[in-house]
């Protein structure tokens, strides 16, 4: 209840800047693995559609990418990764290099309601609802004839960027220096810790697993790390994309607040016009490992 309380208040009481035109709003989850890293908008499922598909060794899946703010019937939005290949798409760009994917936006306007009515039979069908159900442009794309509330892509990410963070211990767990990462979330079979990273240790602020865990830490802690940045309807996105993957049976992740700077390492983003209009970028990234327990 907590939690549902955060988000009506947000909503409520989002205050956004008198000149700003447009927002672009994008959130993704970097999973990391022992020389195995990739950026994802969910876990793959569904892959009897894709029985030949083997991911790259390095590879992001798809960041979400929603658009508020004045209806517009012009603009290109685009992302490009430099070296790093963007691996898939969707909808399918008007234009795609290596590094580059360009979608023609032929408008955004209120009057297209319709992105419901789009099939999609992709492997995130599972969990496009959720990310449908945020409140956002309706983007026309004339080339595909498809209208959708978001984009998507996946690529390649660098096989150094979890150095910024952390090292691999033996047992193949991160061991965390320096301080770009100070908290995180424990995720155990019984419930969610939050915790402290202080000289690499994991600090519980709270840690009983013999009594009853809050079951909002997780989302409400997610919430807070935002800072507002965000709409509250794409951080419930994000919560009911991911929770099914952090709580699953028999399993532990530890997932942490990718700080910002390190954003643009991941993909460049942009949404262009013919004309001058103000666009104000909001990203925000989890990461997430998977930790390894010996008997």
């Amino acid at each position: 209840m907590l939690l549902i309380g955060l988000l009506l208040f947000a909503d409520c009481y989002e205050i956004v800047p008198a000149d700003v035109q447009n927002h672009v709003h994008e959130w993704g989850v970097v999973v990391f693995k022992q020389n195995n890293s990739h950026v994802c908008g969910g876990a793959w499922k569904n892959l009897d559609l894709y029985p030949d598909y083997e991911p790259p060794v390095i590879e992001a899946f798809a960041p979400i990418v929603w658009i508020h703010g004045e209806p517009f019937s012009e603009a290109t939005f685009v992302v490009s990764t430099g070296e790093q290949a963007i691996t898939f798409t969707y909808p399918v760009p008007d234009r795609a290099a290596t590094g580059v994917a360009e979608w023609d936006i032929a408008s955004a306007e209120t009057t297209h309601r319709n992105p419901l009515e789009n099939h999609y039979e992709g492997p995130f069908g599972w969990a496009i609802d959720h990310w449908r159900s945020v409140p956002s442009l309706p983007l026309f794309q004339a080339s595909a004839a498809i209208t959708e509330g978001f984009l998507y892509y996946e690529c390649e990410v660098n096989q150094d960027f979890a150095d910024h963070f952390f090292s691999w211990s033996e047992t193949g767990n991160p061991q965390f220096t320096g301080d770009e990462v100070q908290e995180a979330l424990f995720f155990t079979p019984v419930g969610a810790i939050a915790v402290e990273i202080k000289q690499g240790e994991f600090v519980p602020y709270t840690f009983d697993l013999g009594g009853l865990l809050d079951p909002e830490i997780a989302p409400n802690t997610i919430l807070r790390w935002t800072n507002t940045r965000l709409k509250p309807s794409e951080i419930t996105a994000l919560w009911e994309t991911w929770e099914p993957v952090f709580c699953e049976e028999d399993s532990y992740w530890l997932v942490f607040p990718v700080p910002r700077n390190y954003h643009n390492e991941i993909s460049n983003i942009s949404l262009d016009f013919p004309e001058e209009r103000v666009v104000q970028y909001e990203r925000f990234y989890l990461g997430a490992v998977k930790l390894s327990f010996s008997e």
